[in-house]
């Protein structure tokens, strides 16, 4: 059996990334994977992997705000854009947070812990579940046809993207799994070493995205509360959900983690947009 252990370090990196690419996008993965792992049986280290997770979600939310911004550049009404950008990131992520916002939504009409979390497993998606979705895609793309600026819409779209990955690994390190089995619970508990990493790794390119797309000069006051404020209100967020599950469900599950990214997302989207707007 293949052991990423004895991988190099550049392997290990391209598996790593492989895995949350794989996880958290649709996007094919095999040409990412190192030779050993390729036509292999040997399991994926998703645990291993969350380092990358926020650069992948600053990733995908540059992708969906330069796509907006560009659409309406050329021309294209901003609602438009704003519906075409979403679908194109629904796409790319196969809608994986959203089905967990809609769960989490639909299980509020259950009374006890263990009724919420069948409920989470039922493939059907109830009144809650819509409304959420409606309220959350109705957010993001008012947020995005009032963006003209490229660059904004990148920076406001990419950090709350990078955060909002941030913000479900904070849940995990907060309250335990809600369940025996799934993927939430094999991933528990996180590695100390790279949840680190990717907390700080968070902060940085949070950092490097402020200080590198911002449209126009700040004053050190002003840049320092553009960055603090969003990993604030990631964090606060965070720590809501994650008392949310604690006490309706006993922990977290994938579902919780999936609707912490969205509503984060919908948060630092709308307070950000204001403060420019």
């Amino acid at each position: 059996m293949t052991s990423s252990g004895s991988l190099s370090i550049l392997d290990r990196l391209r598996l790593h990334l492989a895995c949350g690419v794989g996880l958290l996008t649709r996007i094919p993965v095999s040409w990412l994977l190192p030779a050993a792992y390729k036509n292999s049986s040997a399991s994926w280290p998703l645990a291993q992997s969350i380092w990358c997770w926020p650069l992948i979600g600053a990733g995908i939310g540059v992708f969906t705000g330069g796509l907006s911004a560009t659409l309406q550049f050329s021309h294209i009404p901003p609602l438009a854009a704003a519906g075409i950008a979403l679908a194109a990131q629904i796409l790319v992520t196969g809608g994986l947070h959203e089905d967990g916002l809609a769960d989490t939504a639909d299980s509020s009409g259950g009374i006890t812990p263990e009724r919420k979390l069948e409920i989470m497993r039922d493939s059907r998606i109830g009144s809650y579940g819509v409304l959420a979705l409606c309220l959350a895609i109705l957010i993001r793309a008012g947020v995005l046809l009032s963006i003209h600026s490229i660059p904004l819409a990148c920076l406001i779209c990419g950090l709350a993207g990078c955060l909002a990955r941030g913000a479900f690994l904070v849940v995990t390190k907060t309250v335990p799994p809600a369940r025996p089995d799934g993927l939430a619970r094999s991933l528990y508990p996180l590695p100390q070493q790279n949840l680190t990493i990717a907390l700080i790794g968070a902060i940085c390119l949070g950092t490097l995205l402020t200080v590198f797309l911002i449209p126009a000069p700040l004053t050190p006051a002003c840049l320092l509360t553009l960055i603090a404020l969003p990993l604030l209100l990631a964090l606060a967020i965070a720590l809501l959900i994650a008392q949310y599950a604690k006490r309706k469900l006993g922990g977290y599950t994938g579902d919780i983690l999936g609707a912490c990214a969205v509503i984060t997302e919908c948060v630092i989207m709308t307070v950000l947009s204001a403060l420019f707007y």
